[in-house]
C-alpha cells in the first residue's frame, strides 16, 4: 500500500517593514458564544495539550476528543473537496496542497486556540461537515522557521529514504507570508519478498515463483502564500510549483524463468489560488476566489516475460479553473443565510500506446479529451432558535456538461438538485444527536474515459463514453457522548440509497465473426460502467478516553472503527454482490502516554488491515493486509527541538493478492485457476529531528 510523506523546505528573505493596518480580518473574528450558540462550540488551546508539547496545528486535531480528521476528497470543483478543518474560519484556497500539510506547517506558537464546532453554528461555513474544527491563530508579530529532517529504513533490505524540511513564517501586525519547499517522500511499505503461486481448477500447484517488489519516489516542491488586509477585505494568495516521481518494481523468478514488471510516473504540477473577503455591511460577508492548477504527467510500464516484451505508455495534461463567490447574511445571531455559485472547467488530454515486441497493439479509446464546463447555485440557512436545537438547510443545483472528443466526439449535459438538512439536539453540553439527510453527487474520473492495461495481470479496461455521475441520497444519525475530563464517544449510523452504481462493467456486445451481417458469437469487454441501483450501510463508532480517571495520569486510548456493508447486481452472472473496492471493516486502535516531567510521549497502536474486491470480467482480484502495528517515542528537552523514532510493521504483515481467473468470463465458464501472491513485509523505522527558531 502506497503512503505519501511530505517534507517542505524553503529560504525566506521577508522585509520588515510594516504595512498599515487598514481593515478588520473578517475570517480571524472569534465566534460569539452567545446563549444560542455556545453548546455548539468546544474551545481547546495549547494550554490544554501541555503535557503533549504538540508542535503544530495538526498535532492538535489529532489530538482533539472525540474528532476525526477529514482531509477533503480529490475531486474536481471546490465545495464538493473541503475537509473538517477550517484556519482563522476560512478553507485555504488550495487543493494540490493537502489540509494536513497546510496544518503541519502552522506552528503551535502560532495557535491561540481551536474550536470544535458541532452541529452547525450561525456565520460558520460547515463546508458541508456536520463538525468542524477551527484553527484561530495569534496575531502577533513573529516571525519562525523550522528546519527538520528524517529518515526511513527498510529493516530487510536496509533501505534509506532520507526527507527534510525547511519553512520560514514572518507575521507583523495583519500580514502574515510564508514560504517554504522541498524535497519529499513517497513509498509503498507493501514492499519485500514472497511467492507466487498458480494452481488449477482443483487446488494442485501447477507453478510456484519467487516474488520481490519495491515501490518508493520522491517530491519537490515549492510553496507560497501571504494573508492580509488589501482593497478595504481580507485578501489571501497562494501558489505552489512541485514535480514528483514513483517507480513500482515487480519480479518473479523460477529456477528456469523470470518476468519483471516496472512502471515509472512522473507528474509536474502548479497552482495558484486567490481568496478575497470584505464585509458589504456590518451584517453581509462578501467572499469571492479563484483557483487555478496545471498537471502534466507520464506513465512509462513495462512487462519483459517468456512471451516477450510489452511497453503500456500514457502521455496526460489536466487543467482546472475554479470561480466562487459568496455572500453571507447574519440575520441575528441565532439566524444566518448563505448564497453563492461556483463555475469550474476541468480538461484531460491523455494518449495512450501498448506495444508487444515492438509491434503496436491498437486500443480502443487510445486519444481522449475529456472537458467538463460545471456551474452551481447554491442557497442555505442556519437557525438556531434555543441553545438546545440547531437547524441547518440547503439546496445546491449542479449542471454540468462533458465533451469528449478525439477517437470518440460526444457530449452530455447534466442537471442536479441536492437538497440538504441537518438537525442538531443538545439536551445537555456533554450530549448531541446530529441529524442528516442529503442527496449526494458523484463525480466521473476523467482517466475511465481511456482504455488503461495492467501489463502484471493482463487486465484491460476499455475506455467508457457514456459514463454517468452516481446519485446518492444520504440518511445519517450521529449521537456524541462527552464524560469525565476529555473523553468522548461518536456513534454514527449511515444508509445511503445508491443509483446508477460507477463500478467494474464487463459487458458482453454482439460480433459478426464471418462478416456475414449477422451477429453469430460475442465478446466480453472490460471497464468501468454504471451498473445500477445499489445500497450501503455503515457504522463508525470513535472512543477518545484518557486513562486518569482509573488514576493512569498522561495516558490516553483512542478507537477508531467503521463496518461497512453495501450490495449491487453484478451486471454478467445477475447475483448480488458488494460494491467493488470496498472495505467491510477498518479498526484503529492506539495508545499514548505523556510524561511532561520526562519531556517525553511515547505509543503504540494496532491497525486491523483491509480487504478489497473487484470483479472483473474474466477474474475476480483480492486483496488483503492484516494486522499492521506502529509504535513511537518523542523526546522534546525544550520548546524549540523535537528528536522523535519510530518502529512500525512490528509484526511484518503480509499483503496478499489472489485473483479468480476464468477462461471465458464469469458467466460462461467455472473457475480455470487461481494466482496468489503473497508478500512478506519489512520492519519500517522512522528518525526525526525538527528545531524550530524564533
Amino acid at each position: 500500500m502506497q503512503n505519501y510523506y511530505t517534507f517542505s523546505w524553503a529560504a525566506i528573505l521577508l522585509a520588515s517593514t510594516a504595512v498599515p493596518a487598514f481593515a478588520q480580518d473578517a475570517q480571524t473574528a472569534p465566534i460569539a458564544v452567545d446563549a444560542a450558540t455556545q453548546q455548539a462550540v468546544i474551545s481547546y488551546t495549547p494550554a490544554d495539550f501541555a503535557a503533549a508539547r504538540p508542535n503544530t496545528a495538526l498535532e492538535m486535531i489529532n489530538r482533539l476528543p472525540g474528532f476525526s480528521f477529514d482531509g477533503g476528497d480529490n475531486v474536481r470543483g471546490f465545495a464538493g473537496a473541503a475537509g473538517n478543518v477550517l484556519i482563522d474560519g476560512a478553507r485555504p484556497t488550495s487543493k494540490t496542497d493537502g489540509l494536513g500539510d497546510t496544518l503541519g506547517r502552522v506552528p503551535i506558537d502560532q495557535v491561540e486556540r481551536i474550536d470544535v464546532i458541532r452541529g452547525g453554528a450561525p456565520g460558520i461555513d460547515m463546508q458541508g461537515q456536520t463538525v468542524v474544527a477551527n484553527v484561530i491563530r495569534k496575531k502577533a508579530d513573529t516571525f519562525q522557521q523550522v528546519f527538520s529532517v528524517r529518515s526511513f529504513l527498510f529493516a530487510d533490505t536496509g533501505k534509506t529514504i532520507p526527507g527534510w524540511n525547511y519553512q520560514a513564517t514572518r507575521r507583523f501586525g495583519e500580514h502574515q507570508f510564508d514560504l517554504s519547499g522541498g524535497r519529499g517522500i513517497s513509498m509503498d511499505d507493501s514492499v519485500g519478498s514472497g511467492w507466487r503461486t498458480t494452481t488449477d481448477a482443483g487446488g494442485a500447484l501447477t507453478l510456484f515463483e519467487n516474488a520481490r517488489t519495491e515501490g518508493d519516489g520522491a517530491v519537490h516542491s515549492l510553496r507560497g502564500g501571504y494573508k492580509g488586509p488589501q482593497f478595504g477585505g481580507t485578501l489571501s494568495l497562494n501558489g505552489l510549483i512541485s514535480a514528483d516521481e514513483f517507480k513500482n518494481e515487480s519480479y518473479f523468478t523460477t529456477s528456469s524463468s523470470s518476468e519483471a514488471f516496472v512502471s515509472r510516473s512522473a507528474n509536474d504540477r502548479g497552482e495558484i489560488g486567490i481568496n478575497y473577503t470584505t464585509h458589504l455591511t456590518p451584517d453581509i460577508e462578501w467572499e469571492t476566489l479563484g483557483l487555478f492548477k496545471l498537471t502534466v504527467g507520464s506513465l512509462d510500464a513495462t512487462g519483459v516475460t517468456a512471451g516477450g516484451a510489452q511497453l503500456f505508455q500514457i502521455e496526460a495534461e489536466a487543467g482546472e479553473r475554479i470561480g466562487r463567490s459568496v455572500l453571507r447574511y447574519a440575520y441575528a445571531p441565532e439566524l444566518s443565510f448563505e448564497g453563492g455559485g461556483e463555475i469550474a472547467y476541468n480538461y484531460r488530454e491523455q494518449q495512450v500506446a501498448l506495444t508487444v515486441n515492438g509491434a503496436p497493439i491498437p486500443l480502443p479509446a487510445s486519444d481522449v479529451l475529456v472537458e467538463e464546463l460545471r456551474g452551481e447555485a447554491f442557497v442555505q440557512a442556519s437557525w438556531r432558535p434555543d441553545p438546545q436545537w440547531t437547524l441547518e438547510g440547503g439546496l445546491r443545483v449542479e449542471q454540468s456538461t462533458i465533451e469528449q472528443s478525439g477517437d470518440t466526439n460526444k457530449e452530455r449535459s447534466f442537471t442536479y438538485p441536492k437538497p440538504r438538512v441537518v438537525v442538531s439536539w443538545s439536551p445537555t453540553e456533554d450530549d448531541q444527536l446530529r441529524m442528516r439527510v442529503e442527496r449526494e453527487l458523484g463525480q466521473l474520473n476523467f482517466q475511465d474515459f481511456a482504455s488503461e492495461v495492467d501489463l502484471n495481470s493482463g487486465q484491460q479496461d476499455t475506455g467508457n463514453s457514456d459514463l454517468e455521475p452516481s446519485k446518492t441520497w444520504v440518511y445519517e444519525a450521529a449521537f456524541e457522548k462527552r464524560f469525565w475530563d476529555g473523553a468522548a464517544a461518536v456513534l454514527t449510523l449511515r444508509h445511503e440509497d445508491i443509483s446508477d452504481v460507477v463500478d467494474l462493467f464487463p459487458r458482453r456486445v454482439p460480433i459478426d465473426t464471418d462478416n456475414d451481417g449477422v451477429d453469430d458469437s460475442t465478446t466480453l469487454i472490460e471497464g468501468p460502467g454504471n451498473i445500477g441501483d445499489g445500497t450501503n450501510d455503515s457504522v463508525t463508532f470513535n472512543l477518545t478516553l484518557p486513562l486518569k480517571n482509573f488514576g493512569w495520569q498522561g495516558a490516553e486510548v483512542k478507537l477508531e472503527t467503521q463496518w461497512q456493508e453495501s450490495e449491487v447486481t453484478d451486471p454478467l452472472t445477475g447475483e448480488a454482490r458488494r460494491i467493488s473496492g470496498q472495505r467491510p471493516e477498518d479498526i484503529n486502535f492506539s495508545f499514548r502516554q505523556d510524561l511532561p516531567e520526562q519531556n517525553l510521549t511515547f505509543g503504540f497502536g494496532w491497525f486491523q488491515g483491509w480487504r478489497e474486491t473487484y470483479y472483473q470480467g474474466a477474474a475476480i482480484e483480492n486483496f488483503k493486509l492484516r494486522d499492521y502495528y506502529h509504535s513511537f517515542v518523542e523526546w522534546k528537552p525544550d520548546p524549540g527541538f523535537t528528536l522523535r523514532a519510530e518502529l512500525n510493521n512490528l509484526d511484518p504483515f503480509s499483503f496478499s493478492i489472489e485473483r479468480e481467473l476464468y477462461d471465458r468470463g464469469r458467466d460462461l465458464d467455472p473457475l480455470s485457476s487461481t494466482e496468489a501472491e503473497r508478500r512478506n513485509s519489512q520492519i519500517l523505522g522512522m528518525v526525526s529531528a525538527r528545531w524550530t527558531f524564533n
